[in-house]
């Protein structure tokens, strides 16, 4: 028996294929057409949207490796404290590892391992020093997997802030 396609059905139908063309030639890193000027914007912000546009890295040497970072506070007296920046917020845990993720841009890594020290003070009024380490897991070759090889986390950036205590020269009071 033969069901005639409506015109919605037609429609929905053509806007399926039309995603499924745009993801491959994501994944395949293919340009899939030469659009204008003013289509352009529209079909690489519904690529963006969708994850058309992704690539679907999932498998090696595409994938970026893992990335954690980890803070060692020292108090006063010299006690050694480590945290992890863990919140009891998944939402803010997913801000972290977005910002951990932006981290590897070499532009952004000083201002924003100041801030995490900034906040790690915050956090923990008693210390003096904190140490951002920021590690990647380094995944071994298949050659070297079958021979016993381990992943190993690796040292990516680290970096020493120290507490500084207010001087009265440096205290300024503001009248009005």
């Amino acid at each position: 028996m033969r069901y005639p396609l409506s015109p919605w059905h037609g429609l929905l139908t053509g806007l399926a294929v039309l995603h499924l063309l745009l993801s491959a030639a994501g994944a395949l890193h293919v340009p899939l057409l030469k659009a204008t000027d003013a289509v352009t914007p529209w079909v690489q912000g519904y690529a963006q949207w969708t994850g058309a546009s992704s690539g679907f890295s999932f498998f090696a040497p595409g994938v970026s490796p893992a990335t954690r970072v980890s803070f060692e506070l020292e108090g006063a007296s010299g006690e050694r404290l480590r945290d992890d920046f863990q919140y009891d917020s998944s939402a803010v845990n997913v801000r972290m590892h977005s910002m951990l993720l932006r981290f590897m841009l070499p532009d952004s890594r000083d201002a924003l391992a100041q801030a995490w020290a900034a906040a790690m003070f915050g956090r923990h009024p008693e210390a003096r020093k904190v140490t951002v380490r920021v590690e990647a897991l380094r995944l071994p070759s298949m050659e070297a997997h079958r021979g016993g090889g381990q992943p190993e986390w690796t040292d990516a950036y680290r970096a020493v802030f120290e507490r500084r205590i207010p001087t009265p020269s440096s205290v300024h009071a503001v009248t009005p």
